[in-house]
C-alpha cells in the first residue's frame, strides 16, 4: 500500500513538472521561431511591399495598389510572417 501511494505521488509530481516546463518553455521556443522567422527575406519585403501598396493607394491608383498588396499576401503566406496588414 505505501508504495503504491509513494508511486502514485512521483508520477503526479512528474505530470506536474512536466507540465510546468512545457508553460515555461514552449512559449518562449515559438517566440524565438517567430522572431527568426520575421527577420527572414520573405518577412522583410512583405513588410516593403505593404508599405509600398498603401503609398500607392495614397496617391490614388487602387489598381496597381491592389497588385502589390496581392504580393505582399503571397510573401506573408510563404514566409509565415507575424501579421501586419
Amino acid at each position: 500500500m505505501f508504495w503504491k501511494k509513494t508511486i502514485l505521488v512521483v508520477s503526479v509530481l512528474t505530470v506536474f513538472c512536466v507540465l510546468a516546463a512545457a508553460f515555461v518553455f514552449i512559449p518562449n521556443y515559438l517566440d524565438e521561431e517567430q522572431r527568426i522567422r520575421d527577420s527572414s527575406t520573405s518577412c522583410s519585403k512583405y513588410r516593403d511591399f505593404l508599405q509600398t501598396a498603401e503609398k500607392w493607394n495614397e496617391l490614388g491608383d487602387t489598381v496597381q495598389a491592389n497588385g502589390v498588396y496581392g504580393l505582399a499576401l503571397d510573401l506573408y503566406t510563404k514566409g509565415k510572417c507575424t501579421k501586419v496588414h
